[in-house]
């Protein structure tokens, strides 16, 4: 399994300053980029190019929380993570919520589409203002939430910092069962978003 915390350089944390990572990143990109090398030969320029491949892949990896928790989770257990379907049961009342926003747009958009009369276009242009309104409300209240577990990992941090990276039995010292809390949390947060944001867009075209 790579480990991307070790491929640019940064040490394993459930949160990372996005900005310094990105700085990192560039360092680095600028060593290892193929143009770089331009009288090199091939084999060089192609083992050049793999390594920026790699480089580029941790870097979206460690990049996105999701993501990044996830892989954290994998170095540290050294398993694979599980792909969690059942809704953690204190974001049930979030899933009906979402369910029923997608469920009601869905419906509109269907409408929408079999309308051809120009005034009730109109009366249908509000309506789907007003649906996007709620969306709008709904996805805010969803990234507070998401602000909300990027906090909570920031205070992860400690328990890294205090375990070390060559502490013996590491995996049974360090908080994973709430860091794989926390990564499930994630998924639907950012799933949901995600639907949420399709459905705007269609909305307004």
């Amino acid at each position: 399994m790579l480990d991307h915390f070790s491929q640019l350089g940064v040490q394993r944390r459930p949160w990372l300053d996005s900005e310094k990572l990105k700085k990192r990143f560039h360092k680095l990109s600028m060593k290892i980029h193929p143009d770089q090398f331009p009288n090199e030969s091939k084999e060089v320029k192609d083992d050049r190019q793999r390594c920026f491949a790699d480089l580029n892949a941790a870097f979206q990896c460690l990049s996105n929380s999701k993501l990044r928790v996830r892989h954290l989770l994998e170095l540290e257990s050294g398993q694979v993570s599980r792909n969690v379907q059942s809704v953690p049961p204190e974001m049930t009342n979030w899933f009906t919520e979402i369910n029923s926003i997608c469920s009601k747009v869905d419906a509109f958009l269907d409408k929408r589409a079999n309308q051809n009369s120009p005034m009730l276009q109109v009366v249908l242009l509000e309506e789907g203002m007003l649906l996007n309104d709620e969306i709008v409300k709904t996805d805010k209240n969803l990234q507070d939430e998401l602000s909300k577990v990027n906090e909570s990992l920031k205070s992860l941090n400690l328990k890294w910092d205090k375990i070390g990276e060559d502490e013996v039995d590491r995996e049974k010292k360090l908080p994973l069962a709430e860091l794989d809390r926390l990564s499930q949390q994630l998924s639907f947060w950012v799933k949901w978003s995600a639907q949420l944001g399709e459905r705007s867009s269609r909305l307004m075209f």
